[in-house]
Order: C-alpha cells, then structure tokens, then sequence
C-alpha cells in the first residue's frame, strides 16, 4: 500500500505527513508514492539515512551547508515527464530541454553542496555531461534557446531574415517586389524551423543517453528533500529511530504526536506508555476514557511510521515488521453502506481472522470488540476472535469493557484513576491528570467498576447514579 493510501487510514499519519518541512513538489510526489517497506534492509536504509541526517544536523557547519542545500531544492521542479519522452526517444520541446538544463544544473550544484555528507552526496550521479549537451557556451545558467553554438548555418540565416525584414519595411505593400520578399522571408523562416527541429532532434538523441542518470537523479534530489526533512522532524517532534528486529514489538514512552501536542499546547497532561506486543493476542480492558482507543491508534501509528522510513514516537522502540496492519476501530461508514454497526463490525473481523489464518505476518488491532451486541454473546465472540487470533502469525490487540472472558491470552489492564485521586477536586476538564494511563499485567476477571464515577464527575444526574448503584449492588448479590 502506498503512502497516499494509507493516509485515509492510519489515524494521526497525515499529521506527520503534513509537519515535514518539504522543499519540493517532486519530494512530495515521491514520498506519496512510498511503499510499505517489509523487508528488514529496505526499512533499516532508509532509518540509517535519517539517523545520518540527524546526527549531520547537530554541527552548525553541516546545518549551514542544508540552508544552501534547501534553497536549491525548492527550485527543483518535477521533469519525470520529460526524462520519459528521452527514455521512449522522444523529440524534446524548447520547455522541456529547459527543464532537463535547469535541473542538471540545480542537481550538479546540490552535489557539490553536499559532498561533506557522503550519504546524501552518492545519491546523485553527476550530470556534467547532461550540462555540456545542453550548455555549450558554458554559462551555467538555466534559460535553454536554440543558438548559434548549436548549428552554425543558423548565424547565416537569422542574419540573411534580418536583412528581408527590414527590406520589407522599406518597401511598399502588394507590389510585385513586396511579395517576392515576403516569399524570401518565408523560405528563410522554414529553413530556420528545420533546423531548429534537426538540433532539438540531435539534443534529444544525445541526452538519450544520460535518461538513466537523469532518472537516478531525479529520485536522488527526491530522496535528499525528504530524509533532510524526516531528520528534522524527528529532532523537533522527539522521534526516535526504533530496532527492527526480532518477533516482539516493544515500546518506552510510546505518545500519539497530535494529541501530545494538543494537550501541551492547552497546558495539560500527557502520559506516554510502555508496552510490549508479541505473537499472539493481548486483551486490554480499562474504564471508558482510559485512553484504550488512543493506545491502538499509535501502535498503527509508529507501525506504519516504522514501515514507510520514519522514526517514530517513543523514548525507546523495538519494531517486529509486519506485512501488513489491520484494524477495526468504531465504523462511521457503516449507516452509509446500510450496514449496522455491528454488522459491519463483524464483516472486518472476519476479514482480519481469514487472513490471520492465512499465517501472514500482521499487526491487528480492534477496539471495544462486539460493543454493540449483548454482553453474553459480547464475551462469547470476544473470546472467540482472541482464541484464534492467538493461534496464528499474528499481534493482536483486543480492547474490551467485558470481565470474566474464557481464554488463556494474554491480558493487561489500564491502571485508571490514581489513587491520590481519592478526595481531590475532579471537573471534566481536569480528569485527565488523575487518570493512570499505564497498562498491568490483569487476571482478567474483573474490570474495574469506574463508569459511575466518571459519570458523576461529567455531572450525570443523581437519580441515575443512584439507581445504577442499587442495580451493581443487586447483581452482585446474585453473584
């Protein structure tokens, strides 16, 4: 899947996409078209190179030469399409043979610019030659016109049409002299045509040789833009390079970037997680506002940051790659498709258990499983999916509000309100400072009762915490 792709999908990935500081439309284009990375060298090169980056940018010399270097890279314009009409043999335009001269140039200049730093410096091939073709009086400048320099007998002739013109000035319209001049100067003008047409041909011909550098350049130029920027952001957003490696995935102080920055900017709390998934299924239960939804939107997260060449946002990471991430979080879409909820809901579940079953390696992360059904046939489809879930090829991370489910998978809980809670003043707007967000290892038997007191903090009428009370009391008694 690429990158475009998956922004519609992975919650809080274009907010990544759209803080790197990008130079260029043809970085853009190249990384909208990145692919999902599985294997280990693919994703380990491209995390090296932003490694490379960061550590070039701490040095104020190496921070000096990248301003250069950003200035020439948003001059840079996107010339696929005319390094594809000299790949297919293709007689190039005047606009398109300025295009390839003026990113020859800009490339050239980029490469010696970089030349301190060899890891950027190797991704573009000289295109000295390119420049020769396309500059033969050695200005070094972009402008492309089809002079003297290129084919001589074109003096001649623009000097023999300057004489016909101002002869036709001189003399009178509609005489026989006039249209025998103005024949001259048409003749003239063909013969200039044709041979422009002959030197942009042979120019077109003699770059089809260097299409291969070009195109490498192209990609290099790309690629530099968009593992500058990647360095950048993983410096002012605290990212970090994750290992790949191994079949678990570990997390120290994993945060969602969006809602971390939300929160700060507001003043308030935000707790980063620890957390470890391995094969397998993890059911992970907690209080409503618990942060359990959040907690699956950043394991795809930094998953999908990890597998299209991004450093991801913990202290510390240890990344197991998937082949793909799949999951099921609350469907808006599904009252357009004229599905229910629950319908709809089962209809993903059933696609990610076919294909876990397939023994592909997958990251599958679904939240408040068979919310919308009966707590009996709630528990009983929960453990269901977690039990086949925990037979495969799988990390699977399950979150629910049922207690006492059958299965033998793993289960960790939500700590939930802190204990110096008790007494305090808590309102809506301050709940979140007194909310533990860590997971614990649970025994899955019990869930802990929080719902009321959330309830009575959000301001809830008092009949009805009164009578859910009586209800927890009754059922408790028949337990």
């Amino acid at each position: 899947m690429q990158l475009k792709t998956a922004l519609a999908e992975i919650s809080g990935l274009r907010y990544m996409i759209d803080k790197l500081d990008l130079k260029s439309g043809l970085a853009h284009r190249i990384l909208m078209t990145s692919p999902f990375l599985i294997k280990q060298v693919d994703v380990l090169n491209q995390l090296n190179h932003i490694n490379l980056t960061v550590d070039a940018l701490s040095l104020k010399k190496n921070r000096v030469i990248l301003e250069k270097v950003a200035i020439k890279l948003s001059q840079v314009r996107d010339i696929a399409g005319s390094i594809k009409n000299i790949q297919n043999r293709l007689t190039l335009n005047d606009i398109e043979l300025f295009e390839v001269k003026s990113f020859a140039l800009l490339a050239n200049d980029i490469r010696e610019l970089i030349a301190p730093l060899q890891f950027l410096y190797e991704q573009i091939p000289s295109l000295e030659n390119v420049i020769q073709i396309l500059d033969p009086e050695e200005t070094r400048i972009p402008p492309f016109y089809i002079n003297n320099f290129f084919a001589p007998e074109l003096g001649d002739l623009r000097k023999k049409l300057i004489g016909i013109e101002f002869l036709l000035e001189d003399i009178e319209n509609n005489n026989d002299d006039s249209k025998h001049i103005q024949q001259q100067s048409e003749e003239v003008r063909s013969k200039i045509t044709e041979v422009e047409d002959r030197v942009r041909q042979d120019l077109s011909d003699q770059l089809y040789a260097y299409a291969a550098a070009l195109g490498k350049a192209l990609l290099g130029v790309g690629h530099i833009d968009i593992v500058i920027a990647k360095g950048k952001q993983a410096i002012s957003e605290k990212l970090v390079m994750p290992e790949v490696e191994g079949d678990v995935t570990s997390y120290k102080g994993l945060f969602y970037p969006q809602l971390k920055a939300t929160l700060e900017q507001d003043k308030k709390r935000y707790q980063p997680i620890d957390v470890e998934i391995y094969n397998g299924t993890c059911l992970i239960t907690g209080a409503n506002m618990a942060g359990k939804t959040v907690l699956l939107k950043t394991l795809a997260l930094s998953q999908a940051l990890c597998q299209y060449g991004f450093f991801v946002p913990a202290t510390r990471a240890k990344i197991s790659l998937v082949e793909q991430i799949l999951f099921s979080i609350a469907d808006e879409q599904s009252e357009l498709s004229g599905l229910s909820s629950y319908a709809s809901e089962m209809l993903k579940v059933n696609h990610i258990v076919q294909l876990g079953k397939k023994q592909r390696r997958l990251l599958v992360l679904i939240d408040e499983l068979a919310r919308t059904t009966n707590p009996t046939e709630g528990r009983a489809i929960v453990s269901a999916v977690a039990n086949i879930l925990n037979g495969c090829n799988v990390k699977a991370v399950i979150t629910t509000h049922y207690s006492g489910l059958s299965t033998q998978c793993r289960k960790l809980r939500v700590k939930g309100f802190m204990e110096k809670s008790k007494g305090a003043t808590i309102t809506v707007k301050n709940i979140g400072d007194y909310i533990d967000y860590s997971l614990i290892e649970d025994d899955g038997v019990n869930v802990p009762h929080e719902a009321l007191r959330i309830a009575q903090i959000l301001g809830i009428d008092d009949d009805i915490l009164s009578e859910a009370s009586k209800q927890l009391d009754i059922d408790k008694d028949k337990n």
